[in-house]
């Protein structure tokens, strides 16, 4: 009868401890799908914020340089880049030059040059050469912060340096460096996607091949002094140009699948 009353009561002991080892597992999982839950619903309203914050930005951008029917080619500006180039070669080469300046009469087609350049000159890429392919730095400035800076010792000095250069500044407009800053931002800016970034880098790398396009044409047009009109130069530079429609296309469909836009 004791050894019964043993057997009994040691069965008895393991089936709690059983019990107890179902009963603080099944309470573990509870308590980790408990605080799984909470802490998407504490992050929650952060992460909504940051979807407003990524779609405000990006939309912001589209918005501003795609209204009114304009596409990216007509944003970059690129036709004004090339005239603003040839007006403000010249007009420098003259002000810049003491003895050119004095011997110069200025005209009315000189007036409408510098007219022309005050209202659009927006900055510039200082050129150099890395290993025969182009490197840009964007400066800021208006037409008669160029005019000084152009002189400084610093470019003197670098125009030395990089002599076999024909052409070592292209002037860019303030549409086209208004576009060209704006991406910058979004590619730099830590809340963007990266699969936008990425995109964002393809169109930059492809205005980059065009602003290289351009300069080729204007460094042959103004070295050898042809009497080639804007238009035919610019025809010129639409055959070799990448366009621009597809990266448009291709952001705003990245756009639309991250934002989830028209899924059901």
């Amino acid at each position: 009868m004791c050894e019964f009353w043993r057997n009994i009561s040691t069965h008895l002991s393991a089936n709690k401890d059983l019990i107890n080892l179902c009963f603080w597992s099944f309470t573990g999982v509870i308590a980790f799908l408990t605080y799984k839950n909470a802490k998407k619903t504490l992050f929650n309203p952060i992460r909504s914020e940051m979807v407003k914050y990524q779609m405000k930005v990006i939309t912001d951008f589209i918005d501003k340089h795609t209204s009114k029917g304009y596409d990216f080619d007509t944003s970059i500006d690129y036709s004004n880049l090339l005239k603003l180039n040839y007006e403000t070669d010249y007009l420098l080469d003259i002000l810049t030059n003491a003895l050119k300046f004095e011997n110069h009469s200025f005209d009315e087609i000189d007036d409408e040059r510098l007219s022309f350049c005050k209202e659009n000159l927006g900055g510039l890429f200082e050129i150099r050469l890395d290993h025969e392919k182009l490197d840009l730095e964007a400066i800021y400035g208006d037409f008669e912060t160029t005019r000084q800076y152009v002189q400084t010792k610093y470019i003197k000095e670098k125009e030395i340096l990089y002599k076999h250069l024909f052409l070592q500044r292209f002037y860019l407009t303030k549409r086209f460096y208004d576009f060209y800053t704006d991406l910058i931002n979004l590619k730099t800016n830590p809340f963007i996607p990266e699969i936008m970034k990425h995109e964002i880098d393809n169109i930059i790398k492809n205005i980059y091949f065009n602003i290289g396009e351009l300069f080729k044409l204007l460094t042959k047009h103004i070295s050898e002094q042809t009497q080639t009109n804007y238009q035919a130069v610019y025809s010129q530079f639409i055959k070799v140009k990448k366009d621009h429609k597809p990266d448009l296309e291709k952001l705003r469909s990245i756009i639309s699948s991250y934002f989830k836009v028209n899924t059901a």
